[in-house]
């Protein structure tokens, strides 16, 4: 009997940890987040490249951004007092592209934007932790 509720318990863990990695997705109302690889992103990025409508969020700290970002990326501190503030004065209808280290920032990030309006959204899954190992190089400031 026992061996039957551990069971029964380890499955119903197993699907409330299914939904809560992806409740950053569905619990966006108005956004259409999606996290994608390093590789997607590079290609996303090569895709939009010089497009005004593309926006890559570097959503880390000073500090963080100053030791290496991926090139062409805005700095947004997470952790500044601005932040929602200055997620609200972006353009809506615009494509982002946001991370933070390791992904830890941009889950929540990613629910302030859902909730004020933003439709595109990207994810790098993984972080700037998941590009450097997929071998990419950064931009030093």
């Amino acid at each position: 009997m026992k061996h039957i509720i551990y069971t029964l318990a380890s499955i119903l863990s197993f699907i409330s940890l299914s939904f809560l990695g992806t409740a950053r997705v569905q619990g966006t109302t108005n956004a259409a987040i999606r996290q994608i690889s390093p590789d997607e992103a590079e290609k996303l990025i090569r895709a939009n490249a010089g497009s005004r409508d593309f926006v890559i969020l570097d959503i880390r700290t000073p500090g963080e951004y100053r030791d290496g970002h991926i090139p062409g990326a805005a700095l947004l501190d997470y952790y500044s007092l601005s932040f929602r503030s200055s997620l609200e004065a972006l353009d809506k209808n615009r494509t982002y592209f946001v991370y933070c280290r390791s992904d830890n920032r941009t889950g929540r990030a990613l629910k302030i934007m859902g909730d004020l309006g933003f439709t595109r959204v990207y994810e790098l899954r993984g972080g700037i932790q998941a590009w450097l190992s997929s071998g990419r190089m950064l931009q030093v400031h």
